[in-house]
């Protein structure tokens, strides 16, 4: 079962009912209750000065109605006066009292849709509101929004840890998804709900999954203490309610979760329960060699360096090569301890004259011959590993030998080992810290270009294909792009059949360097010559953002289309078009190709990155409705953003701005940009809009401090100049905001932004001349 259909089984049930249910049929009850709820919800917004949203996922942004037709009051309501006025806090708890009575209502009507979107508004206008989170996460899952409903979740087991089961599930979910902090919290929470409980399978497991993430996260002491719960129910299963098939579900593979174990009672610096734990590893599995080891590790963290060094000795007798590197490194460190460290590379080398297939022991020696300066001894091994090793070469070798013949500046070894490692890979990414020192080295690249150079005059059959395309992306990186240009040439004349790869690398590494209009040729010329099969998509889509970049936005609509009419069922492939035309500039028309993407595939849940597609769409129509003066609209957008995402950070951050700009709901939008800031305090335009909304707060110390650390760049952006001028001036330094407009203006006018640069240069006018007070 997937995780998500997991986490679905741990929710509960959904308030909405089928059609033609007993429950639904009550419809005379139901009218009444609806006509009421209405009621209740309308003379409340009228007397707040409000209207009841109802904006929902079917609907244009903008387009609500605040009733239900044939609805009448009975009474024409009167507004209320306050005993004091209301704050911006209240005036959104308010809102959001209103948003989970027209939820209610849709509800009722069993328009779903519509009432999840009203309860996550509430939540958003107001955070405490726990009962809108509790119909939010079955709303969702009934309407198949998995994401969205786990999203929910999460948060409401983070305000409401009360369900053990959906705590669990919830970590389950997040460990899956790469969030290991996030989901120990919740393993933490549900441990702490069933503390004082008679001991249970169910404890023992969550101890387990308690065990394992705090060994991930480096907390050994932690995880040793559940490990150390674990191991005793395992040694009493009776007790816990541990059989047979329990046992066999909690062990997995019984010798590497003993192993595991064990490792987290050994860095906790318990070496004798660590020891109990690795014999149970060796019973459920034996294995001499890793036993050796393990005990070796033991005398090492009990000081007892002689006892850990003869049983290591036998680990190197069996020639085991299954725990890497880490039996060597134990190796120099007792010697160390014993004084020895001058017999390392001796005992070494006698070890792999008995064992010249170990590959982590010949890199291990290799590594310590550079460290000691003796390249000509570790030169020879990582040669010897590559040539063991041809159907897996391993990447530390290649690594090793460039560093070896940069630092000899052997040109022609570096080419060699560049042509293969390429030949593999087609980039110079697995390459790591030896290939950016070596990229980093001009002297040494230049002479690998020159090296290439001269064997493609003396004899071009000698320069492999790899060879070519290093040379190539070399080139590109030394930005000498006719070089480049002519090695990828040459790659493609030696190997024609890996044109496709070669052709894609050509085109994206000058793309990369900002030679859009080279690229285009380079994608172009796939197409021409029908590299790919003529229903793959890829050549399309890159030709598209190449021609783009260089200017040609009407040939980049045509390729764009094409890629999508080649791949109609994604949203990645469909919103390449209205991506060009925004960039182009062209607002209109890119405005309509988004909304159209979204009304073709709104409704799409998988795969994953759909989502993902719909949400950037809307983050860019909401942009274009900020440049077309259109915030409510803007905020519409947004709010359907984060009510799909309600952590999205950017999103937080934008209507947060967007709504301190108009000068509302400022209290939730600071707490909002706070997160942003909180999340990404590096980032200048969330430090911008917290100083914006500190400003309209009426908090200048803290905005100006704000604004001037958004400022506080190389460029700053004249919008944040114009902020930071706006709170100097408001502050009473006039002299200083004057500065700052003037920066602005400079801004505005060197990126020929005259239309934004006039009104900065009006208030410095009007700050340098103020009105003469009668």
């Amino acid at each position: 079962m997937s995780k998500r259909g997991v986490l679905a089984r741990a929710m509960p049930g959904p308030r909405g009912f089928p059609r033609g249910s007993a429950r639904a049929n009550r419809s005379g009850q139901m009218e009444f209750l609806m006509h009421q709820t209405w009621k209740a919800c309308l003379l409340l917004a009228a007397a707040v000065g409000m209207t009841v949203p109802s904006a929902t996922a079917d609907e244009p942004a903008g387009k609500s109605t605040s009733e239900p037709p044939g609805v009448e009051l009975d009474d024409a309501a009167q507004p209320l006066v306050p005993v004091r006025p209301r704050s911006s806090g209240d005036e959104d708890r308010v809102r959001a009292l209103a948003l989970f009575a027209a939820a209610r209502v849709a509800e009722q009507k069993q328009d779903y849709p519509r009432a999840l979107r009203n309860y996550e508004r509430a939540l958003r206008f107001d955070p405490a509101a726990v009962p809108a989170l509790r119909e939010i996460v079955p709303l969702a899952f009934n309407l198949d929004r998995q994401a969205e409903a786990v999203r929910y979740a999460l948060i409401l087991a983070e305000r409401e840890p009360t369900d053990p089961v959906l705590l669990r599930r919830l970590g389950s979910y997040l460990t899956e998804d790469g969030e290991p902090e996030r989901a120990l919290k919740f393993y933490e929470k549900a441990a702490a709900l069933q503390a004082g409980e008679k001991p249970s399978a169910n404890q023992v497991l969550l101890w387990m999954e308690i065990g394992r993430l705090d060994f991930v996260l480096k907390k050994y002491d932690q995880s040793a203490h559940y490990f150390g719960e674990v191991f005793k129910a395992l040694e009493r299963p009776a007790e816990y309610g541990l059989d047979a098939t329990m046992q066999k579900a909690l062990l997995g593979k019984a010798e590497l979760t003993y192993q595991l174990i064990a490792e987290s009672f050994l860095e906790a610096g318990r070496p004798a329960e660590a020891l109990l734990a690795f014999e149970k590893s060796n019973q459920a599995k034996a294995d001499e060699a890793l036993r050796a080891y393990n005990l070796a590790r033991i005398d090492a963290k009990q000081k007892q360096p002689a006892q850990a060094l003869a049983k290591l000795e036998t680990y190197f007798g069996t020639h085991s090569a299954s725990q890497g590197t880490g039996p060597y490194h134990l190796f120099a460190e007792l010697l160390k301890e014993l004084g020895q460290s001058d017999q390392l590379l001796s005992r070494l080398e006698k070890i792999r004259s008995d064992d010249p297939d170990n590959m982590p022991l010949g890199y291990f020696l290799a590594q310590r011959y550079r460290q000691a300066g003796q390249l000509d001894k570790a030169e020879p091994i990582y040669a010897g590993l590559l040539e063991r090793h041809k159907t897996r070469p391993p990447v530390e070798a290649f690594q090793g030998l460039l560093e070896i013949y940069r630092q000899q500046k052997d040109a022609a070894q570096l080419l060699l080992t560049l042509g293969e490692a390429v030949g593999r890979t087609s980039n110079l990414e697995p390459l790591g810290d030896a290939g950016k020192a070596l990229l980093a080295d001009t002297e040494m690249t230049k002479a690998v270009l020159a090296n290439a150079a001269g064997q493609l005059e003396a004899d071009p059959s000698k320069l492999s294909y790899g060879a070519r395309v290093a040379s190539g992306l070399v080139a590109a990186e030394l930005k000498d792009f006719p070089a480049a240009n002519t090695f990828f040439d040459l790659a493609l004349k030696a190997e024609p059949s890996k044109a496709p790869e070669a052709l894609v690398t050509w085109g994206l590494a000058l793309f990369v360097a900002n030679q859009f209009a080279d690229a285009a040729k380079v994608f172009q010329r796939g197409l021409d010559e029908a590299v790919l099969p003529v229903n793959n998509p890829t050549l399309h889509f890159y030709l598209a953002g190449a021609l783009e970049m260089a200017g040609r936005t009407d040939e980049a609509i045509v390729a764009a289309r094409k890629a999508a009419e080649l791949q109609p069922d994604s949203p990645r492939f469909g919103s390449r078009v209205a991506w060009i035309q925004y960039h182009a500039k062209r607002y209109e028309v890119a405005r309509q190709s988004y909304q159209a993407l979204i009304d073709k595939f709104d409704k799409v849940q998988d795969p994953a990155d759909a989502r993902e597609v719909l949400r950037d769409a809307r983050l860019v129509l909401s942009n274009l409705c900020v440049i077309e003066g259109k915030l409510s609209e803007s905020e519409e957008w947004l709010e359907q953003v984060l009510d799909e995402f309600p952590e999205d950070i950017g999103a937080l951050n934008d209507l947060g701005y967007v709504w301190a700009d108009a000068g509302k709901h400022l209290e939730r939008a600071l707490q909002m940009i706070q997160r942003a800031v909180g999340h990404e305090p590096k980032n200048m335009a969330y430090r911008d809009s917290l100083g914006w909304v500190l400003f309209r707060l009426g908090r200048f110390p803290e905005a100006i401090a704000e604004l001037k650390a958004a400022a506080a760049v190389e460029e700053p952006d004249g919008v944040i100049l114009d902020h930071l001028g706006e709170a100097l001036y408001k502050s009473g330094d006039t002299a200083a905001a004057v500065d700052a407009w003037s920066r602005a203006a400079q801004s505005f006018e060197k990126h020929a932004d005259t239309e934004k640069a006039k009104p900065i240069l009006d208030k410095i006018s009007r700050a340098q001349n103020p009105p003469v007070k009668n």
